[in-house]
């Protein structure tokens, strides 16, 4: 038995992947999963009350997402540290988890062979990224792309925010061009630049990105 057991949080709205990476930790001998639960709110509020070592979340789940549920761990001054699964396999999904105060990102496709040891590398102090990430794009490594020269992301400007909140929501180009007194061409032209500087391509991954920056709580715009 080692020394000191990591006591995680696991939080996975998938019932079986949730169980199998619960009875994976707990056999290594390593970990006590101390809450298993399926939402972010319950994870929210499992991690203020065990306190745990490492809290393992899912990127995407109901009630509150992983990034929302990391950044109020920093508000709150948690000592946990965080470790993101996802099956966003885009740098930009990354970034976001870093950015948020996230120690750790492991993809579920290789969970059940890399969170071990992203939970033992996370629980020393460092920091732990999938081996199976693609690689940065040529062009973001030699210019920054879509990154700060910190390494964070580049923050988007209000309008490219405003397109692609308007493109989550469900708007046409020509319907956000005329709300944003554009044309369709410029709007569309806009909306692929800052795609392309994101990583992002299609409408399901906007979305997914404008949830976790948090651009769809409150009203929703009319047409």
């Amino acid at each position: 038995m080692p020394e000191r057991v990591i006591r995680a949080v696991l939080a996975d709205d998938h019932p079986l992947f949730r169980h199998g990476v619960a009875d994976l930790l707990a056999a290594s001998g390593e970990v006590e999963i101390v809450a298993s639960v399926d939402n972010g709110l319950a994870a929210s509020q499992a991690i203020a009350e065990h306190a745990p070592d490492i809290a393992i979340l899912d990127i995407a789940m109901p009630e509150m997402d992983g990034v929302a549920v990391v950044r109020r761990m920093v508000e709150r001054g948690s000592r946990t540290r965080a470790i993101m699964l996802s099956v966003y396999e885009s740098r930009v999904y990354v970034d976001q988890a870093m950015e948020a105060g996230a120690c750790g990102y492991v993809l579920k496709r290789s969970a059940f062979q890399n969170i071990a040891q992203a939970v033992l590398a996370v629980s020393a102090g460092g920091n732990y990224t999938d081996p199976l990430l693609p690689p940065r794009p040529a062009l973001q490594q030699r210019h920054g792309g879509g990154m700060s020269q910190k390494g964070g992301m580049v923050p988007l400007c209000e309008r490219e925010k405003d397109i692609l909140r308007y493109v989550a929501f469900g708007f046409t180009g020509k319907e956000i061009a005329a709300r944003l007194s554009s044309t369709t061409k410029t709007i569309e032209t806009q909306k692929a630049r800052t795609c392309g500087r994101l990583g992002i391509s299609t409408r399901a991954q906007i979305v997914q990105f404008a949830i976790l920056q948090g651009w769809l709580q409150g009203e929703i715009p009319v047409r």
